[in-house]
């Protein structure tokens, strides 16, 4: 079968990373079209790629120009979450298989819209919730579905951006905590039961439309107890993890991605090292390697068991709904 060819919806940090990985490590795979509003950024990018790929990537003046492009099978849609219906709409609406970062929709009504369409389309339509490729996570859901360290009792998460100047409280859940949210459905296979909010003193580095620091506190249905410490302007580095307490011993994702574990009294040595700025850097190969399922769906027609579905996408984004609820 030739190569994938795929367009890219917004080239911002996250799309001109996913156009990157694509050319430089995902086979069967070629990215011919982006659209986005910075011209000049648009432009810089498809040349790079173009000389990388040695196959021009066109630039488009319009979403609609880029989804009804015949040199385009597929699209992944990077732009901002208010407009991922409307660019999910018009995606499927054109045949294209689709990989929709996060959220699927910031509401969930919009959410529950592209669900239908997608189920309905036959397409290959995935959210991009890349923690379910990183090599830490899926040792951590490995090691508790053994049941060598006994009953999970809770989870403690950690969600710290380095700078977020436009963030708003809101925005801390739809678009940082949905990751959280998304990742103890898959950890656990139960659905979200109750989603809360807790203020703690506020940093200086917010802005107005901003609380931040904002912890998140997640039971699922059979009441395991999830707490979420989430930063918006974090100083000291770009911080991911999670601890898995146990009736035997503590599982820790630690940041720069390596799984520690701690039982019998033996506490393990913790790598020592330099942080990452953002995302892009910390998952690199789960990037790369949900990219990789993707294109390898594309092909097959059936969707990797590891993608999470718009039906996925759905349920993280009722959870964050309840959760900004909270916040009045």
């Amino acid at each position: 079968m030739s190569d994938i060819r795929i367009g890219i919806i917004g080239v911002g940090s996250m799309g001109s990373g996913h156009a990157r990985y694509l050319t430089d490590y995902v086979d069967g795979a070629i990215v011919t079209a982006l659209f986005d509003l910075d011209q000049v950024r648009m432009k810089n990018l498809a040349d790079e790629l173009s000389i990388k790929s040695k196959v021009l990537v066109s630039s488009h003046n319009s979403v609609e120009s880029l989804v009804k492009d015949p040199n385009v099978d597929a699209v992944i849609i990077c732009s901002p979450d208010w407009l991922h219906p409307e660019h999910l709409t018009s995606a499927i609406a054109a045949g294209k298989h689709v990989l929709c970062e996060k959220p699927l929709a910031s509401k969930s009504s919009d959410a529950k819209r592209i669900v239908e369409l997608a189920n309905k389309s036959g397409l290959i339509v995935a959210v991009g919730f890349m923690r379910r490729f990183d090599n830490g996570f899926i040792a951590l859901k490995k090691e508790i579905d053994s049941g060598k360290y006994g009953k999970l009792l809770q989870l403690r998460a950690t969600s710290r951006n380095v700078s977020s100047p436009n963030a708003t409280t809101a925005g801390l859940l739809s678009n940082v905590c949905v990751h959280d949210i998304d990742f103890i459905r898959w950890l656990t296979g139960e659905e979200v039961a109750t989603v809360s909010t807790i203020k703690t003193r506020r940093t200086s580095f917010a802005n107005d439309q901003l609380q931040d620091p904002l912890s998140v506190i997640v039971h699922t249905q059979s009441g395991l107890l999830m707490s979420v410490d989430i930063a918006a302007n974090n100083s000291n580095g770009y911080e991911v993890g999670v601890e898995a307490l146990m009736e035997k011993g503590s599982l820790v994702v630690e940041n720069l991605g390596q799984l520690t574990i701690s039982s019998d009294f033996n506490l393990p040595a913790r790598a020592a090292g330099k942080l990452y700025e953002d995302w892009i850097g910390r998952f690199k190969q789960a990037y790369i390697d949900e990219l990789r399922a993707w294109v390898a769906s594309i092909k097959s027609g059936v969707l990797d068991s590891n993608l999470a579905t718009p039906n996925d996408g759905l349920a993280a984004s009722i959870a964050c709904e309840i959760g900004i609820a909270s916040l009045s």
